[in-house]
């Protein structure tokens, strides 16, 4: 059913977020819940963190009291709020129809973007009743995983020094736990990676009553063994679908890049990472560690 023609009456609640710092895990969660015969998924959209949040965040910077002493500039200078507010809202209706538009009232979207962490209030701003998944994981594990990504398949974007890739998990955390502040428990669930790791039927049958979805035990059991570190390494898992231009380019299924699965298992940031590299990390990540749960009392 299309949801262009509810226009402000839809408020995103068969949409859910998964966020968090890029290598924490966000891609397992997603696959493992994409095995729910009612959860849907697909490739990272980008939807808020470009071609939404940026736009939403310049029209409260130019309206913020703080940048009062600044002229007149931007497109309040042309629009009423609530003028804005509903262009933004229709562009992000026809954005949102490919993904969302063939639902069923019972099913939801799973949207995986790590770095819509930055953007959590925008997304509940115009979507209120949608919900986020943070996902969260020992930040040793996930520097010693972007380093790894830089020297290879994520040279592109991945930090390529252990100060940097430090820095970069303390930013996606503290985005969305800031933001989280403001969250009713029914919109906001946070999971660590070490408990999905260790107990995984229970957490996703725990996550499923967050979304308020039934999964029986086989179900469950059958989406963790086609979604094992293993499988995955061969290009196995719950595919994930690909569709516009990128289906014509590359076909209609997601395909990582070699290296894009690694150990799996938590604690190789011990092996993986250098003793200046602990002890550079360390420096910088150790309070927001504690802060999270996560204790890390000397660098080696």
């Amino acid at each position: 059913m299309s949801i262009l023609k509810f226009g402000k009456q839809f408020q995103g609640d068969n949409l859910v977020f998964i966020v968090g710092s890029p290598r924490s895990g966000t891609t397992w969660l997603q696959r493992l819940l994409a095995s729910h015969p009612r959860i849907h998924t697909g490739q990272e959209s980008d939807l808020f963190d470009v071609y939404i949040g940026p736009q939403l965040k310049a029209w409260h910077h130019d309206l913020d009291p703080k940048n009062s002493g600044r002229s007149a500039i931007g497109l309040a200078c042309y629009f009423r709020e609530d003028e804005f507010l509903t262009l933004l809202r229709e562009y992000m209706l026809r954005l949102l129809e490919p993904m969302i538009g063939h639902l069923r009232l019972d099913e939801i979207f799973i949207e995986k973007t790590p770095s819509h962490a930055f953007f959590v209030s925008e997304i509940l701003e115009l979507l209120p009743n949608s919900r986020i998944i943070h996902m969260l994981r020992d930040p040793r594990d996930v520097i010693a995983s972007l380093l790894a990504a830089s020297k290879s398949w994520g040279a592109l974007w991945a930090p390529r020094h252990a100060i940097s890739a430090a820095q970069f998990w303390v930013k996606h955390v503290n985005a969305v736990r800031q933001a989280s502040v403001k969250l009713a428990r029914s919109q906001f669930y946070e999971l660590r990676y070490e408990d999905l790791y260790a107990c995984t039927p229970e957490t996703l049958e725990d996550i499923c009553n967050f979304l308020g979805l039934v999964w029986d035990k086989r179900g469950i059991r059958e989406a963790v063994e086609i979604n094992r570190a293993e499988v995955a390494k061969s290009g196995g898992g719950t595919p994930i679908t690909i569709g516009g231009e990128f289906a014509r380019i590359s076909g209609s299924f997601l395909n990582e890049p070699q290296g894009f699965v690694r150990r799996g298992c938590p604690g190789g940031w011990k092996e993986d990472l250098s003793l200046l590299d602990k002890l550079l990390v360390w420096i910088v990540i150790r309070l927001a560690m504690e802060e999270i749960g996560y204790s890390w009392r000397f660098p080696w």
